[in-house]
């Protein structure tokens, strides 16, 4: 395993115990599609939430829009819509793509997560 890959599961693994703590149900990680890779997917409260990972040196993202470019963000929608369309509950009338930031300063890390990150058309209503 690569560097970047090894530092990119491990941002992943605390992505996912910050969710828990913030009580969301991890229910997928590293769900691939032909389409796209979703990092995790938790549910919370009847929401189903697509969670992109982003792991960064250091600070200076605020914006969802700078963590992911319109092709990362249409690779995201057309893998949680897959998604959606193998889930053979069909439970969720919620969806929403949420973004979490891990920046690392100094000798800490800080965790940011932005809920429902950018519009994503076409999975919303789905």
């Amino acid at each position: 395993m690569s560097e970047k890959s090894s530092a990119g599961r491990i941002g992943e693994e605390i992505a996912a115990l910050f969710l828990n703590l913030k009580g969301y149900e991890i229910v997928g990680r590293n769900v691939r599609s032909r389409r796209s890779e979703i990092d995790i997917i938790a549910k919370k409260a009847g929401c189903l939430v697509f969670v992109e990972v982003k792991l960064r040196g250091s600070a200076g993202i605020s914006e969802p829009s700078e963590c992911l470019d319109k092709r990362k963000r249409v690779r995201l929608t057309k893998g949680a819509l897959s998604f959606l369309q193998n889930c053979p509950e069909n439970l969720y009338r919620t969806v929403r793509i949420d973004v979490v930031t891990i920046t690392r300063s100094r000798n800490e890390l800080v965790v940011e997560h932005i809920e429902n990150a950018f519009p994503a058309e076409g999975i919303s209503g789905w």
